[in-house]
């Protein structure tokens, strides 16, 4: 860890970001690297004492925008923990999962004023991320294997014998094991336009209830999703598989990365 860190401070002696740090020393930073198992944990989510202290506001606002190198921004609360400051989970997880984050990236976090903190992120590589990450066709993002065309289902799966069914793979992420991001395309043409309860089922039969969210561009399983992938025993690199059988129902085939 203490490698990369270096490594990656290196790398930023000559970038934008990095030189606009030290242009103006009145303005604070600090960074993380997301490299905890648990990304919405305390210790994620928690913003250094002395980042307020040595601000001109001193005071802890009650909420910041975490704004982005491309103009987009994104609201979190603040909270006070045993002392600590932290960012409050909902704000946070939604800016990390919009931004598709979760990969080891390194990210440093500045005081703007008005209660505007810019983040500069960059990824594993200390490549700066300048736009939007668009999800693409590779083994480690979202494959949308139905399309326009419709899967067979070959076997009785609660009901959906000799019906179609969509479906859709994806590689798991860090951040997949808080919130899961459907893909567009297949969320436009097949899930609900507004907020639904899901009934996910493994290739046993047995159930877990997740909550579908679309939110803003993105379509999420969230509150209940946390436990399933803890019942599935997912990991990063496991490959899911999704089965639409019913309207809210689905059936989730998991081939793990490691036996």
């Amino acid at each position: 860890m203490e490698k990369r860190r270096r490594s990656c401070l290196h790398a930023m002696a000559g970038n934008r970001a990095f030189g606009r740090h030290q242009e103006d020393m009145n303005k604070t930073s600090f960074f993380k690297i997301l490299a905890d198992e648990d990304l919405s944990s305390e210790s994620m989510r928690l913003i250094p004492h002395e980042f307020w202290r040595r601000s001109e506001g001193k005071n802890l606002p009650s909420k910041v925008a975490l704004k982005v190198a491309w103009g987009s921004s994104w609201p979190v609360n603040l909270t006070t923990f045993m002392g600590y400051y932290l960012m409050e989970r909902k704000g946070w997880e939604k800016f990390l999962n919009d931004n598709h984050l979760g990969d080891d990236e390194f990210l440093t976090f500045t005081n703007d004023g008005k209660n505007c903190i810019t983040v500069d992120i960059f990824q594993k590589n200390c490549i700066e991320i300048l736009k939007p990450l668009k999800e693409e066709m590779s083994c480690a993002d979202p494959v949308i294997a139905e399309s326009k065309k419709k899967k067979k289902v070959d076997s009785d799966v609660y009901g959906a014998s000799s019906s179609s069914a969509a479906t859709f793979s994806l590689t798991i992420k860090k951040s997949n094991l808080i919130l899961l991001t459907i893909p567009a395309n297949f969320a436009k043409e097949h899930m609900p336009k507004g907020r639904a309860k899901f009934v996910i089922h493994d290739p046993k039969g047995k159930p877990w209830d997740v909550t579908y969210v679309p939110s803003n561009g993105s379509k999420l399983f969230s509150s209940g999703w946390r436990f399933l992938a803890k019942g599935y025993g997912l990991a990063v690199g496991d490959l899911c598989t999704f089965r639409l059988v019913k309207p809210k129902e689905m059936v989730l085939e998991v081939l793990h990365a490691s036996p």
